[in-house]
């Protein structure tokens, strides 16, 4: 899956990012420039694709259940 968003403004070292949808641009977030391809400028638009991880997925399903066992026996 791949998503487009607009580089809306840059200031101190981070860029305001917007999501574009059919109709409309909404906000996204704030971004270091430092996690952003190099050389943007307000107005650029980047494309943001996702994969699923699985060693993270399951790092996170451990800790929570090992933090659901702790307040269990608490």
């Amino acid at each position: 899956m791949k998503l487009l968003v607009t580089v809306d403004k840059i200031e101190n070292n981070k860029a305001a990012l917007l999501m574009r949808e059919s109709e409309r641009e909404r906000p996204l977030g704030v971004f270091s420039l430092e996690s952003l391809p190099a050389g943007i400028k307000a107005g650029d638009i980047l494309s943001l694709s996702f994969e699923k991880e699985e060693k993270e997925t399951a790092g996170a399903r451990k800790r929570i259940h090992t933090l659901h066992q702790t307040l269990k026996n608490q």
